[in-house]
């Protein structure tokens, strides 16, 4: 599973989904699916997270928007990306982990640059 998978490889269902994020989100929609991933992370079901990393897929291949991964979390995001399609659960939960905290700090030092 890459991102060139053909959008016509997605079933109807995960399209769907990824049209109704990017009509809701519009330039902050891989924002939006990545912190949906992650927060189907924490509850262990794997399933919802290989399908909510489809509909993130999708939505970058859609929306035209290649991977941005500059910052730390985009990083730790590819990287979780990866092992839940290597089929290492441990590794993506523990990722995920990483990722919040990532975030989080990062949101931070952005509010004390504003204020």
């Amino acid at each position: 599973m890459t991102d060139q998978t053909p959008l016509e490889g997605y079933d109807d269902d995960i399209r769907k989904a990824a049209d109704d994020l990017i009509a809701r989100h519009g330039s902050e929609v891989e924002n939006a699916t990545t912190e949906k991933m992650i927060e189907v992370l924490d509850t262990g079901a794997m399933e919802d997270v290989i399908y909510w990393l489809k509909v993130r897929q999708c939505v970058r291949q859609t929306s035209g928007q290649d991977r941005y991964i500059r910052r730390l979390p985009d990083k730790i995001v590819w990287a979780l990306e990866q092992a839940v399609e290597q089929g290492r659960n441990q590794l993506a939960r523990l990722l995920g982990g990483l990722y919040s905290e990532a975030k989080a700090d990062e949101d931070r030092l952005r509010r004390e640059r504003r204020g």
